[in-house]
């Protein structure tokens, strides 16, 4: 089963991570799904819009560093990278680099 990964399909930073992530998803384990093409229970758009969000077969939801350290994991590429970012103290360092490349992104790739 795949996991499903929603991200803002209106962002051009998100869409170009997407493309690299679909690159190493080799094994085709990620279903991407834009937000704006889905209805999403639960979660507020804003919540939703803040970060990127993963949801496993099982039904967990990872959120932000922790649903792009699960994609690590599942690409072969990547597989020992996320292995590495699951070590207690890279946590902190990895959800703070996640949030500043978050709140950055809509500036990241805007013309000058």
């Amino acid at each position: 089963m795949k996991d499903i990964v929603l991200y803002d399909g209106n962002c051009r930073f998100c869409k170009a991570s997407k493309r690299l992530f679909e690159k190493l998803d080799w094994m085709h384990v990620v279903d991407w799904q834009a937000l704006q093409s889905v209805d999403v229970p639960g979660f507020p758009q804003e919540e939703l819009m803040r970060e990127i969000h993963l949801i496993t077969p099982k039904g967990e939801v990872k959120k932000g560093f922790f649903a792009i350290r699960r994609m690590l994991l599942r690409f072969p590429l990547t597989g020992l990278i996320g292995l590495i970012l699951h070590l207690p103290f890279l946590k902190p360092a990895g959800r703070f680099g996640y949030k500043v490349v978050a709140d950055n992104r809509t500036c990241t790739l805007r013309k000058k």
